[in-house]
């Protein structure tokens, strides 16, 4: 799969140099975003690990590659860190799905003026031409953005990325790997969240698709005070829809939640 697409607070300066290739850990994280740290042709980041297109925000602008942790029998064992590999903010993409081994680099100065050539109209002012080589492309691929950045290290389980930020009190759970409005990358079908329900799964394995369930909400006075409950858990907005109608002359108020499940 390929995508060419232009598409339209940028952090901290840079931390590091290189991140890890195969198992070994060079360094854990870097970022660069100023324009002395990114002169035409310099090598920012290599590895020889498997890259896949994780996730884009199309209102923040971000663009997520990620490689995966490697897990089997010993003589197939493979790397147990995850590599996150960040973009933004990103005005265009010329992107394979996937990456057999990755390069980045700035481009040089002949680069740089042929991916501007084709993209009339840009305001240039602050962005970057970031160079995406791999053994399998015969010309590399390209991402147009403020700045670039990584971050190496074991994933937690239930941690959708290192880069979607943290939990604030009264948030909900975190259901994708950046913020802001998505592509629909990890949205799980209905049957795969049947059949996760159905799984007796070990050792569990990463939660990085989701899907929406309606939870009915209900506040009622008791004796000991008024009181907030969640009522019942449905699978389709109707179905919720339904029994909110039937539930409703019994209480104070019911209302309907949608939350995310992790499948």
């Amino acid at each position: 799969m390929t995508i060419t697409s232009r598409v339209r607070d940028v952090g901290a300066s840079a931390a590091t140099s290189f991140a890890g290739s195969g198992s070994r850990t060079m360094t854990t994280a870097g970022w660069f975003n100023r324009d002395h740290e990114l002169p035409p042709g310099r090598e920012l980041f290599r590895s020889d690990r498997w890259f896949h297109l994780m996730a884009y925000s199309a209102s923040h602008g971000q663009l997520l590659l990620r490689s995966e942790p490697v897990y089997g029998d010993d003589d197939q064992a493979g790397p147990e860190t995850t590599i996150d590999v960040l973009f933004k903010p990103v005005e265009a993409v010329k992107l394979r799905g996937s990456l057999r081994g990755l390069v980045i680099r700035c481009a040089d100065s002949n680069e740089a003026e042929h991916v501007k050539a084709s993209l009339p109209g840009v305001d240039w002012k602050g962005l970057h031409v970031f160079m995406l080589q791999s053994p399998d492309l015969h010309q590399p691929d390209y991402v147009v953005s403020m700045a670039v950045g990584w971050h190496e290290g074991v994933l937690p389980r239930m941690q959708q990325s290192f880069f979607g930020g943290g939990i604030l009190p009264g948030d909900r759970w975190n259901l994708t790997p950046l913020h802001g409005v998505g592509a629909g990358l990890d949205m799980a079908p209905a049957q795969e969240l049947l059949n996760a329900l159905r799984a007796d799964e070990y050792p569990p394995r990463r939660r990085e698709r989701h899907r929406h369930v309606f939870v009915l909400m209900a506040r009622y006075d008791r004796a000991d005070g008024r009181t907030v409950s969640g009522v019942g858990v449905f699978l389709t907005e109707e179905d919720a829809e339904e029994a909110r109608a039937l539930y409703a002359s019994g209480v104070e108020d019911c209302w309907i939640e949608v939350l995310p499940v992790a499948v």
